[in-house]
Formats: C-alpha cells, sequence, structure tokens
C-alpha cells in the first residue's frame, strides 16, 4: 500500500442482503483524477467517485444498480446468500498506473476482481473484471462481465456517438431519460460483416465535458449506454457468442478492458486533441514501440492482387528513387503457402526474394511484409493437430485457422517475426486475414486472450518494428491494437479515380475523430490505370489519403512523366502538412448531405500556423467558401498560401476567426491545400 495513492475519507454504512457492512472509502489519486472507491448497497465494490484534482470539481458520482449483482454475472454464478470474502479495496503501484482491485468469493469456488487503474499523468480511467477458478471442477461462465456502472454526471449528459465499423460514419444520438443505445461487434473488434457494427470508442457528451470510452479487447463485445435524468447507465460485457468460456480449475482469465478518459474541454477539436495525446502517451507507457511518424509506403496488392512475381518487384525497386519512400511493403502472395512462409518457388529463383529486398534496404528505404501465421496450408482430410476444431477454412488464402490457445500462438509468433526480420530484414510487418472463428475449441475468449498476449510479447520483443494491423480490411480496430501497433489498414477497396478518392476522404475524416493520423493509413491505386492528363484529378487523389498516412500502390513504372510530375509535386505537399500532424490538433468537417467542401485543418504547436486541406464534394461549378480558423491565437495578420495557385495574400486573425479565409475553387479545381502562417 503506498501513502501517495490511498487515503481513509471516513466510514460508510452499506447493507449487504439484510447485513451491515461498515467499510471505508479509498482515495485513489492519480494524475488530474481523483477516485474514490468503495462498496454499493449491494456490497459490490464500485467507483463510488471521481472529481478532478486540481479543484475537486466532480466528474460523475456512482448510483446503486438496480440489477445489483444480475448486471455483473450469469445468473448461475449468482450469490444465493451474502457475499463473502475481504471487501476491501488492495492498492498497488506501477510506474504507468495507481491500481486498486477488490474481490469478493461465488459459489463453486469462483472468485471475481474488479480492477480500476488510474494513469498518473491526464485523466485516464480503465477498469476490467476478473474471474478465478479456485475449485478442482471446470467452470462454464456463460457471458462475461466487461464494466457496468449507473453515474451521475453534474448537469447531466446530452447525447452519444460513436463509429460504424469498416465505414467510421458516425452516429450521434441524444440521450433522453432511459433512451437506450446499443453497440456492438461480432467476432472481431470492428466487425461488421454478420450485421450492423460499431467500432469499440463512443463519446458522451455533458455540458461542460466529454466522456470518452474504449475498449482493449480483439474479440466481439456489446455496450449498452442509456440517459438517466441526472447522467447515464453503461454496461459492456462479452455476450454468449463471444465468450464461450470453460474455466479450468486453479485458472483465472481477465476481461476486456474499459478505458474511460474524462476531458474537461468544450471545444470539439481541442477536445479530441487531449484525449489522443493522452493516449499515445499511455501507449508509449505501455508497449513502447517506434515513435508516431507519417510515412510514405509502397504497397503491391491491388495491382497484382497474388499475381505477384519477381520481374515486377524489380520492376518497382528500379523506378522507386523519385518517390522517397519510407518502407516498401511486400503484400500477400510472395510466399509458396499458408505456414510456410519462404518464397513461392514458381516464382522466384533460389536467393532472389531475398536479393530483391536487399537491394531495397541498399536505397536506404525499410522492407514490409505480409503474413498471416495464424493459417496453415493442409488437406481437409489430413488437418494437422494444431488447427482449430471443428475448423474453418479461408478459400480466399487456402489456409486453415490454427487453434491459438494449443497450439501455444504466443511462441509461434515470436518465432515467426524474429524469422522475418533476420531472414527478410523486415523494418515493418503487416498482420492479415481473420484470427477467431465462431466455434472453435477453446472458446473465442481464450483465443481472443492468445492472440492479444502474442501481439504484446512481439510488441515487446521488437521495439523498433512498424507493425501493420490490417486483419481482413479494418476488423479489428480497438485501443489495444491502436496503441501496439503503427498503422491500421482501415478500410479495404480496390478501385482508383475519383470514386476511390471520395472513399478515402470519407473514411478517413471519420476515422480521424478517434484514430490518431499516424495510424490511418489510405491508399491510392493504379495511378497508371487513370488519365494521365487530368492534373486535377490525380491531385484530388493523392490528397485523399494526406489527413493520415499515404500509401502508393501502382505499377510505378508504368506511370507516365506528366502524371509522375504531379504525384512527386504531392509527396512534397504531404511531407509539409505531415509537420502539423503531431499536435492532434485539427478541427473536422467531414462529407455530409448536400455538402459543397469537406475539409480537415490542422493547427501547428504554437497554434499560430495551419494547414487546411479542401476537397469539392457536391458543390458544382464555380464555388466560394469561407473557411474559419477561430483557434488561431495571435491577435497579428496572417500569411495564406495557396501551393495550386501559387498565391499569397495577408489577412486579419480577426477576419480568419470570426468570417473566415474566402477559398475560391473554380469548375475544374477538386482540391485545395492552403498554409497558413503567422505573417511577422
Amino acid at each position: 500500500m503506498t501513502k501517495c495513492c490511498m487515503l481513509l475519507m471516513g466510514w460508510v454504512l452499506l447493507s449487504c442482503s439484510g447485513c451491515a457492512i461498515a467499510t471505508l472509502l479509498t482515495e485513489l489519486r492519480g494524475g488530474d483524477l481523483t477516485l474514490k472507491l468503495g462498496l454499493d448497497r449491494a456490497g459490490i465494490p464500485v467507483v463510488k467517485q471521481a472529481q478532478w484534482s486540481a479543484d475537486r470539481h466532480t466528474v460523475f458520482e456512482a448510483a446503486d444498480l438496480a440489477d445489483g449483482m444480475k448486471a455483473w454475472l450469469p445468473a448461475d454464478l449468482l450469490p444465493t446468500a451474502p457475499l463473502a470474502g475481504d471487501p476491501s479495496w488492495r492498492i498497488s503501484d506501477d510506474p504507468v498506473f495507481r491500481r486498486a482491485s477488490a474481490s469478493r468469493d461465488l459459489p463453486g469456488n469462483l472468485r471475481i476482481t474488479w480492477v480500476v487503474e488510474l494513469a498518473k499523468r491526464g485523466s485516464i480511467l480503465r477498469m476490467h473484471v476478473e474471474l478465478a477458478n479456485r475449485g478442482d471442477r471446470p467452470k462454464a461462465v456463460e457471458w462475461f462481465p466487461g464494466w457496468t456502472a449507473s453515474w451521475q454526471v453534474p448537469e447531466g449528459v446530452s447525447s452519444v456517438r460513436a463509429w460504424r465499423s469498416l465505414s467510421f460514419a458516425p452516429a450521434e444520438t441524444r440521450l433522453g431519460p432511459d433512451r437506450r443505445v446499443e453497440l456492438r461487434s461480432r467476432l472481431h473488434s470492428s466487425d461488421s460483416k454478420s450485421g450492423p457494427g460499431f467500432n469499440p470508442y463512443w463519446i458522451v457528451h455533458a455540458k461542460n465535458a466529454q466522456l470518452c470510452f474504449s475498449l482493449d479487447w480483439c474479440g466481439g463485445w456489446q455496450a449498452s449506454v442509456t440517459g438517466k435524468r441526472n447522467g447515464l447507465d453503461f454496461a459492456v460485457r462479452l455476450p454468449p457468442n463471444e465468450t464461450q468460456l470453460t474455466l479450468p480449475p486453479g485458472a483465472a482469465i481477465a476481461g476486456p478492458i474499459v478505458t474511460v478518459t474524462p476531458i474537461r474541454q468544450t471545444d470539439e477539436a481541442l477536445a479530441r486533441a487531449d484525449w489522443m495525446a493522452q493516449r499515445v502517451a499511455l501507449g508509449r507507457d505501455l508497449y513502447g514501440g517506434p515513435q508516431p511518424v507519417y510515412p510514405l509506403t509502397y504497397n503491391n496488392w491491388y495491382t497484382t492482387r497474388f499475381g505477384l512475381t519477381a520481374d515486377f518487384l524489380r520492376r518497382q525497386v528500379a523506378a522507386m528513387d523519385p518517390y522517397k519512400f519510407d518502407y516498401f511493403i511486400v503484400d500477400a502472395g510472395w510466399y509458396g503457402g499458408m505456414g510456410q512462409w519462404t518464397p513461392a518457388g514458381a516464382k522466384f529463383k533460389p536467393g532472389e526474394f531475398e536479393t530483391i529486398l536487399q537491394s531495397v534496404k541498399d536505397k536506404g528505404v525499410g522492407v514490409g511484409i505480409w503474413t498471416c501465421p495464424q493459417f496453415v496450408c493442409a488437406k481437409k482430410d489430413a488437418l494437422p493437430p494444431d488447427v482449430d476444431v471443428p475448423g474453418f477454412y479461408e478459400k480466399f488464402i487456402d489456409g486453415w485457422l490454427l487453434d491459438l490457445v494449443g497450439c501455444d500462438y504466443k511462441k509461434l509468433l515470436l518465432d515467426h517475426v524474429a524469422m522475418l526480420r533476420k531472414r527478410y530484414h523486415a523494418d515493418w510487418w503487416k498482420y492479415d486475414q481473420v484470427l477467431f472463428a465462431a466455434e472453435t475449441r477453446a472458446g473465442v475468449m481464450r483465443n481472443v486472450h492468445a492472440f492479444q498476449d502474442a501481439l504484446l510479447a512481439v510488441r515487446k520483443a521488437q521495439p523498433d518494428l512498424v507493425i501493420e494491423n490490417c486483419q481482413s480490411g479494418g476488423r479489428m480496430i480497438n485501443e489495444l491494437t491502436m496503441l501496439a501497433t503503427q498503422s491500421q489498414w482501415l478500410r479495404d477497396g480496390g478501385k482508383n479515380g475519383l470514386d476511390h478518392a471520395r472513399d478515402n476522404i470519407s473514411t478517413v475524416l471519420n476515422a480521424l475523430a478517434f484514430v490518431p493520423p499516424w495510424a490511418a493509413g489510405r491508399w491510392t491505386n493504379n495511378f497508371q490505370e487513370m488519365d494521365p492528363d487530368d492534373d486535377e484529378l490525380t491531385r484530388l487523389y493523392c490528397r485523399s489519403a494526406m489527413p493520415g498516412t499515404w500509401g502508393i500502390v501502382s505499377d510505378l513504372s508504368e506511370i507516365p512523366d506528366r502524371q509522375r510530375k504531379v504525384i512527386l509535386q504531392e509527396v512534397e505537399h504531404y511531407r509539409r502538412l505531415s509537420e502539423f500532424k503531431s499536435t492532434y490538433r485539427y478541427a473536422l468537417h467531414p462529407p455530409g448531405r448536400r455538402m459543397p467542401l469537406t475539409s480537415i485543418i490542422f493547427y501547428g504547436n504554437d497554434m499560430n500556423s495551419a494547414a487546411a486541406l479542401l476537397f469539392r464534394w457536391d458543390g458544382q461549378g464555380q464555388l466560394e467558401h469561407r473557411l474559419k480558423l477561430p483557434l488561431l491565437q495571435s491577435k497579428s495578420q496572417y500569411e495564406v498560401t495557396d501551393v495550386d495557385l501559387g498565391s499569397r495574400q495577408v489577412l486579419d486573425a480577426a477576419q480568419l476567426r470570426q468570417t473566415g479565409l474566402p477559398v475560391r475553387f473554380d469548375p475544374k479545381h477538386r482540391s485545395a491545400l492552403l498554409f497558413i502562417r503567422r505573417s511577422d
């Protein structure tokens, strides 16, 4: 117990199944928050109150749950007598968190433990539940709790905003009394193939604050948020089909981590910047890994698909120099088969693949490589024992999914990535394809743990490796993968030109509401198939990927000179624009109905500079738009540069903040890129 994180606050009398329990409130102090922990009237450990440490203003206060223990446990695990065990909160400390835990004993020699972690800097609060089987028989658990609470919030709450899987389209609902919002995903954390799905992020808006929720969980989940007269109820859990848990004797397992970050800021751009900066700092503390950067990458996938050849790769290496790529990523199709992570003999002579990759390294460009080591190639009537049961076959890659629990996936993945680094000198590893199946030998929940433990072990063992979370094109985006990896493949899409540019813009501007720019990977495909004389379309397409990180998928050797010149100009603009992204201070104006333009404005470190990307959306013909920059701090004048027109104009700060910067689009003009700096 540490003196700095626990203070005894006084006696509170609680009733539990007809008996009286005297308990102490425990105070837990973090960076910006102070928590008071205790028991509710049913004897359940709860966070009784959260306050801002600086002025002791209340963030929330807990009310009793109407369902008591039924809100936390399946019916067959509910106690039939008063809860047993020591109800007091136990305090521990590590470099990142002040941590508190409290346990109660359940029938059948089960123990439930509530865990609360308060970050030592910022306002991040993490909560989860653990179950331990202390008996000598296996114990089935129908569904698993994440966290459940009823919070009274000063002046109430107004709405909840979430984002749909894969499209990232926002869904905002007003939270009136007893208005309930249901959120969920199936199998993977951001899956929507089996019906409507959501990314595991949502924000509850209050009058003077925001409560930003996220889940550290790679599997399926469900959550509900219900408005109350003075606050909200929420419940996060793994439903039965995402649990499938039988807990062996002596075993313990933890549920998904529910993170809540109160933000004391009402401006949307500044609130988002605070939330993202705290999350990124926490990720650095927990996982390490490379610093966030904004690379320009090459990938072959939408050009070759599985038809990748040695000749194609050599042509790309020969043509890549003008682009100054940071990474050259070889996607699916280079190997002989699932589980055989050696170059395909029909495509590469012995040593040829390795030689090509070394030629990339010799140019000072990092090498990336795609794999999905959770699959093996086998005949259905002769499956290896490590294949899961009843078995999941993915025709797309001709592979059978392994039993992640039974095959010791952590060791397999550590050895696999170490091999990629040693044999192929990989600087970037892209993992892909499904990891979980609906029917499985060990149960979905244990498979999720097996993958998460393996991924975090790789992260720790390979601190300089860039990891890309693709997972079938954006189906597994959550707080664990976000903070432990460096790139998220937001959404698949093999088209190009105007349609794909619009898809890029919509996807990335919506995703940037909760995905940091360095993680928001977007791709421009097959420039060589577009009209090489349409400079405006080429420019728009390049810029459609610039709000996050930009990757090019093309046959570089076939891009005409005129088109290449435009692309290279945009590469320079991308580098300059990316200098503004590290503050996370940006204003989003994503596409909507009948919007003539859509845009993103990045503000610099000192809030006295900015960069703005604007895209024509529904507007036709000649357009004029007033772009307001309300967050500029200086009262002096600003110089505005339009990189397309080469024009410079000096405007007063008051005009930029209040009436806006006039931006004119002629009928052929599809996008604009502006840089704004204080005129000294």
